[in-house]
């Protein structure tokens, strides 16, 4: 659903607007103001204090250093997209809003009188064709309980960036209403206004941001309409000095937000160091369904399929083609993995400001040969079923879905310690947690590469684990018991968290 333009509201706003907690002083002239309305009850009910949901910092042991700083100074420039004009009146591009499915087993029941659902806004600022965030903030509204919640997304993309057309069909994929407002600079003041309509009009109880854009307007619109605000850290990058500028505005945003969720225990880390109330934090890692991830082909027919030989032992990366993803570094590995095994190919998939430069590399390092660039792809199922292993060299992540989409898949692993890696494998128990000098990294995947039988028993512990630990059913559920603590609504349900969440000194 494209924004209608006509309800934009132009407003005048300063520094201290963003981050001051006080309400808007209402105005006679505003219809939405209790001096037009009367006294009203308030939509947003006061803070509950959570209890077992919450990761505990104990005083005696404290976080004296960002785990999520690498210091990396990558000097990489931010990505652009080109530009096309889009017709915001095409009907075509408009995403109808899906009926959202019945209550999932083991959903949290609730006694006394009926609660009216809460609206949850999932809010996002991206350019081109989104990442990680998007495959859990579409696939949330069909695994909410819809007597408890219903929600939606709303994302804000510069005018005409043909990105939000792959964004735009994967919301339509998953049933995921989606209200669009294109942006013509990066402080546009009738988009922010377009946003305080948009959340007075479906009257939203939670809004949800996903990036740091997202959460310095939660701070601002929270004033003009009142509502809980939550947060998630995804993970944070800081390869040009506008990034790192980005980094340090969303970790003060966060310290107004009522709760922040981080996807890895890094992060929960990183965000107290910040200064965010550990009785505000949560652990709640990504997942992933694995019905939408099943395989339908064997490795053998799956190469066919690509006229890949069946004696070619492939390794795939994917990912944005940008220094934090070290995809240089798995170029850079090749060269001594093929001394010894020179049957291995190294599959490449994404793109990104780096492409240029990564081919350069593979070229002077005489590899090209060996390299596949399979480019973007919308559906990277059918690469996953080719795979013999995936490798993730990054040098910083949250929780990697493409690490959860090759486990699901039973593709072996090997990847690097980064943000929530080492949980997700079991600490080395269902895949190979590379060490820190990729010089190591081709005698680390040997073992991959020479046994069957370990690649096997790598792939069945980690799709088991994926079904046990990681499933989408069961992030929601504990999603939905931080909403209802964050509205001061009751829940018999579980822990929010899971047992991972408890950190170490």
């Amino acid at each position: 659903m494209v924004w209608d333009d006509s309800k934009r509201t132009d407003l005048k706003l300063t520094a201290g607007d963003l981050f001051s907690t006080q309400p808007r002083p209402a105005r006679a002239d505003d219809p939405e103001s209790p001096l037009q309305q009367g006294p009203q009850a308030s939509t947003a009910p006061a803070h509950n204090e959570p209890a077992a949901d919450m990761i505990s910092l104990s005083h005696d042991q404290p976080v004296t250093a960002d785990p999520m700083d690498d210091t990396q100074a990558y000097g990489a420039q931010p990505l652009s997209a080109p530009r096309i004009d889009v017709d915001p009146t095409d009907d075509r591009q408009k995403c109808k809003a899906q009926q959202l499915s019945a209550p999932r087993a083991g959903a949290a029941h609730r006694t006394g009188p009926e609660t009216p659902a809460a609206m949850v806004l999932h809010v996002r600022v991206v350019t081109g064709c989104g990442g990680g965030p998007e495959k859990t903030i579409f696939r949330s509204p069909r695994y909410a309980d819809p007597k408890r919640f219903k929600m939606a997304a709303a994302y804000l993309y510069p005018q005409a960036d043909p990105g939000m057309c792959v964004i735009r069909q994967s919301a339509k994929d998953h049933g995921c209403p989606l209200y669009e407002i294109a942006e013509t600079s990066a402080v546009d003041h009738q988009a922010v206004g377009a946003l305080v309509e948009l959340c007075k009009e479906l009257k939203v109880d939670i809004w949800h941001g996903h990036d740091y854009k997202s959460n310095v307007l939660g701070l601002l619109i929270k004033r003009f309409h009142p509502m809980k605000l939550v947060s998630t850290a995804h993970g944070f990058t800081r390869e040009t000095w506008r990034t790192r500028l980005y980094y340090h505005f969303d970790n003060l945003a966060m310290l107004g937000y009522d709760r922040v969720i981080a996807v890895s225990p890094p992060l929960v880390k990183h965000c107290a160091y910040h200064g965010v109330n550990p009785s505000k934090l949560s652990y709640i890692p990504n997942a992933i369904d694995c019905t939408e991830y099943a395989r339908t082909h064997g490795i053998a027919d799956a190469k066919q399929a690509v006229g890949l030989p069946a004696d070619r032992f492939a390794i795939g990366v994917i990912g944005r083609f940008s220094p934090e993803k070290g995809v240089d570094r798995a170029i850079r590995m090749l060269p001594d993995l093929l001394n010894k095994h020179p049957h291995v190919e190294l599959h490449l998939i994404g793109e990104g400001t780096q492409s240029d430069e990564l081919h350069d590399l593979a070229d002077r390092l005489g590899v090209t040969n060996r390299i596949r660039w399979w480019g973007w792809q919308a559906d990277t199922r059918p690469i996953y079923e080719l795979m013999d292993a995936l490798l993730l060299p990054s040098l910083t992540e949250g929780l990697p879905n493409v690490v959860l989409e090759a486990m699901a898949m039973g593709v072996p692993v090997a990847a690097t310690d980064v943000g929530g890696v080492s949980d997700l494998l079991d600490r080395g128990g269902c895949g190979v947690i590379l060490g820190e000098d990729e010089l190591t990294w081709a005698k680390d995947i040997a073992p991959l590469v020479n046994s069957p039988a370990l690649r096997e028993s790598f792939a069945s512990q980690a799709r088991q684990r994926v079904n046990s630990v990681f499933s989408f059913q069961n992030r929601m559920q504990k999603v939905m018991n931080l909403y209802d603590q964050v509205l001061g609504r009751s829940t018999t349900a579980s822990d929010a968290t899971s047992p991972h969440a408890r950190l170490a000194a």
